[in-house]
This record gives structure tokens, C-alpha cells and sequence, in this order.
């Protein structure tokens, strides 16, 4: 959902000339489906200033992640450095990266990112070559036909840097895979569904599956 989020903030915040409101709190639920499985996540952020946003999420299988943005309006490209933690059982994860987008006309958005992760996996014992480092890219579009209607479609490219995928299902070292996302925009209220097809996680402390999920949820701002 973080994709999402911000493909609709900087939608936003393209329309207004920059001038995000301080102190805006925005909560989310979502729920989704693989297979025969089901993960449950809430998600809040707040804009703490003009420049900077700090988010929080939990999800059902007990993974918990903190991140921070600092993104600044260059020219017509809105651009975000970004860092999160994450802490599953079994595995601590850093991710730091840059989120850049911008409008190409009044209803047509092109958005890209970029990220670097480190995932260490707690063990008995220390062995390194559990560990994994990836490179994850992202690049895709956002059309607006409607002010209360989005849709947005991203193609995501994930390398392997270091370790191996020998215990997951897919065991590639590059992998792919598609979201695309429709938003309904109502006021104080925005409920999406995604659809992702291709060789992913679909939560961050998950293994890599090939098998396609639906992802429903809602997010409230205030």
C-alpha cells in the first residue's frame, strides 16, 4: 500500500502547487489474499511538517515496520528519500530508497522508485549466507478520468545483490511482477482494491511467491 499512498499524496500535492498540511494524520486497513491465505494490516502516517511524513504498520502474521520521507518539489517532479525498519520473527529488515513522480497532464501521472534492502535473518546460528541483500525498482502510471476515480498500474523489478532464494518458492535471482490499483476518492475516504500478478512478497516479511493475490483496503484522513 505504500506505492499507493504516495502516487495519491503527490497527485495531490501536484494539484495544490506544494503545500501539504502539517500534522494531517491518515489511517488504513487492508486485507490480503493468497491462495488459501489471508494477511490482515493497519497502517497509519502523519505529515509532521511540510517536508516530512513518518508511517507505522502492523499486519496479522506480526511483522512490524517504522519508516520516515523527506520529499521536496523540484521543478514539476515531486522527489522523496525514504528509510523504514521492519521486524518479523524470524528476520530484520532496512530499506532505504527515493520515490519520484510527476504530471504529465491534468489527469496522467508518471511515477518511479528505487531501493536498497537489507535482510538479516535471525537464526540459532550466524550464518550469513541466510542473510539476503535486494535492489527493488519500480516504475508506473497514474490516470485520474474522474475526481473521485484513480487507477494506476506499476511494474516492479526486484535483484538479488547477495545471499540466495534456496528456501523460498521462487528461487530467481531477478523477479518481476505487476500491480494495478483502483482507488475510489471520496472525501475523508479512499477504499482501493490491487490485483498482483508475477514473482513478489506480498508482505515484506513474507517468502517470494508466483502465485497472484487480491489486495482490498480502505484509508481514512483526517
Amino acid at each position: 500500500m505504500k506505492v499507493i499512498n504516495k502516487v495519491l499524496a503527490i497527485a495531490a500535492l501536484l494539484a495544490s502547487s506544494f503545500q501539504p498540511a502539517a500534522a494531517e494524520p491518515q489511517i488504513g486497513f487492508q486485507v490480503s489474499k493468497t491462495g488459501d491465505d489471508w494477511i490482515g494490516t493497519i497502517i497509519g502516517s502523519i505529515q509532521a511538517t511540510e517536508e516530512i511524513n513518518v508511517s507505522a504498520e502492523i499486519d496479522s502474521t506480526g511483522y512490524l515496520e517504522i519508516g520516515a520521507g523527506y520529499g521536496l518539489m523540484f521543478g514539476q517532479f515531486y522527489t522523496e528519500a525514504f528509510a523504514s525498519y521492519g521486524r518479523a520473527d524470524s528476520i530484520d529488515i532496512y530499506d532505504i530508497g527515493i520515490f519520484t513522480g510527476t504530471a504529465l497532464t491534468e489527469n496522467l501521472m508518471a511515477f518511479a522508485s528505487t531501493s536498497h534492502e537489507w535482510r538479516d535473518t535471525k537464526a540459532l546460528i550466524d550464518i550469513d549466507w541466510l542473510d539476503q541483500r535486494e535492489w527493488k525498482s519500480s516504475v508506473g502510471l497514474s490516470y485520474s478520468p474522474l475526481t473521485w476515480l484513480n487507477t494506476s498500474y506499476n511494474f516492479n523489478h526486484d535483484r538479488l545483490l547477495s545471499g540466495n532464494r534456496w528456501s523460498q518458492d521462487v528461487v530467481n535471482d531477478n523477479i518481476n511482477s505487476h500491480d494495478i490499483t483502483i482507488t475510489f476518492k471520496p472525501k475523508w475516504i479512499e477504499p482501493y482494491i490491487k490485483y498482483t500478478y508475477g514473482e513478489y512478497r506480498v508482505r515484506p516479511g513474507e517468502r517470494v511467491t508466483s502465485e497472484s493475490s487480491y489486495e482490498m483496503g480502505v484509508n481514512f484522513k483526517f
